[in-house]
């Protein structure tokens, strides 16, 4: 049984670049081959200063350069359309948003916001940043702000623009923009920038900020934006924690961002929830009890996890430097890489 909080499913978002570690572990839960063609194969992106003048391979791509595998990027409803079909959604009960998580030697029980509770063997938190979970298991307190808020969005592109878009992700001082090619003549942009906590403004407000950033960037990121409907831009601070060294307790464990946020300078979040998921399905099917298999589930995705949010947290630092001689230096030290 799925549990999720939501009342209904929506085809929300923007895009996601599935890098070639989560594409072989949705191969071998058989959505791989369904995912590519619903997405686009990612072009390799070069990264670039400001003004257009490449510095090198992206930091994201040498992460999963050891891996054998298509990267993908694909609209984020499409990738929850094709995991749902593949559940079945008979499995899925919406509404159900959890409050609280009780066990014992017979089971665990879900207590949710209606009154009513579910009961299990096991229960598995993939409840996110604020995960209630995580509260009942661990109980360390609020997310932390990172000091990097992110924008992203899916715009359609008429002929003239496709042609001009070139893959890759651009640092400047304090924030970066990335893009990528998504299929039917769309693409998929980014954005991030060190900015105070916040909600933000309206829909327009959001859509000028952007703007303005990015007003004198390289081509064509300022067209890109200004064919980007305001309705279309996605705001998000980005949260993390400190790393977890376990993460189950008896018959409960953890998943995604409830287990190990990070910042998105890697796009690797949803990558590593999809391994996360794909070991803890091997956990359980070797047939060890619960409490065993989500022990050797978190003893196996832990340390990697880790690595890559320290890994996140490095690249996000060094893209958005701020101060002119040092920006000068990163791009120097880039080029000679």
């Amino acid at each position: 049984m799925v549990l999720e909080q939501a009342t209904e499913l929506r085809e929300v978002g923007a895009g996601v670049l599935l890098w070639p570690n989560a594409m072989r572990a949705l191969q071998r839960l058989e959505v791989g081959a369904a995912i590519e063609n619903a997405g686009a194969a990612a072009a390799d992106g070069a990264l670039r200063n400001s003004r257009g003048i490449a510095l090198g391979a992206g930091p994201a791509g040498e992460l999963a350069a050891g891996v054998d595998g298509p990267t993908v990027v694909v609209h984020r409803g499409l990738l929850q359309t094709i995991l749902l079909a593949a559940l079945g959604r008979q499995v899925l009960r919406l509404g159900a948003r959890c409050v609280g998580v009780a066990q014992d030697a017979a089971g665990v029980t879900v207590s949710l916001a209606d009154g009513s509770t579910e009961h299990g063997d096991l229960v598995v938190g993939a409840d996110g940043l604020n995960s209630r979970v995580r509260t009942v298991l661990v109980g360390d307190g609020p997310p932390r702000y990172s000091g990097y808020t992110a924008w992203r969005a899916v715009v359609p592109l008429d002929r003239s623009l496709a042609d001009r878009l070139r893959p890759g992700e651009s640092w400047g001082r304090g924030c970066l923009f990335g893009v990528a090619m998504l299929g039917g003549s769309q693409a998929y942009w980014w954005a991030s920038a060190r900015t105070g906590e916040g909600l933000g403004g309206s829909l327009a407000e959001e859509k000028a900020a952007v703007e303005r950033r990015f007003q004198i960037w390289h081509e064509p990121i300022p067209e890109l934006i200004d064919a980007t409907l305001e309705q279309a831009i996605v705001r998000t601070c980005q949260y993390d924690r400190p790393p977890l060294r376990h993460w189950s307790a008896g018959r409960v464990g953890l998943l995604g961002d409830a287990a190990h946020p990070m910042v998105a300078s890697l796009g690797q979040g949803a990558c590593q929830a999809i391994e996360d998921a794909a070991a803890l399905g091997d956990a359980v099917g070797a047939g060890s009890d619960v409490t065993s298999a989500l022990r050797a589930y978190g003893a196996r995705r832990a340390p990697p996890a880790a690595a890559v949010a320290r890994r996140a947290h490095r690249v996000a630092r060094m893209a958005h430097l701020r101060q002119p001689l040092a920006v000068a230096a990163r791009d120097a030290f880039l080029r000679l890489r």
